[in-house]
Formats: C-alpha cells, structure tokens, sequence
C-alpha cells in the first residue's frame, strides 16, 4: 500500500463513518475516565468493580481507535 493511498479523498459514507467511529471512539474513553474518577456514583458498586471496567473501556476504546486507522 502506497503512503499516498490514505490522503486521497474519501467518499461522504466514508467520511460519515469515520467521524461516527471519533465519536463512538470519545464516548467509550469518556465513559471509562467517568467510571474511574467520579467517586460518588449514583450506581453503588465496588470502587475495584468500577476500576476494571473503566479500564475494560479505555483498552476498548483504543482498540476502536486503532481499527479506525486502519
């Protein structure tokens, strides 16, 4: 695959898709600092709990991420 090949210019559907897997790809980071730093969440769950999924959310989301730029 030429360097070139990823600047060319993308077609609207590719171009909606992209920006709606940023979005996707903010939510499930935003979501998972959410899970790890509010403290006094309305849900009552272990802080341990919270902890691994948020983490769960950050990996998720990196792995979007990366599948997105690819």
């Amino acid at each position: 695959m030429n360097w070139n090949d990823k600047f060319k210019q993308k077609s609207p559907l590719q171009r909606f898709l992209f920006v709606f897997g940023l979005f996707f790809f903010f939510l499930y980071l935003c979501l998972g600092v959410l899970f790890i730093v509010w403290k006094a969440m309305p849900i009552d769950i272990e802080y341990t709990n919270r902890l691994l999924f948020g983490v769960v959310l950050i990996v998720y989301a990196g792995f979007r991420f990366f599948r997105l730029l690819s």
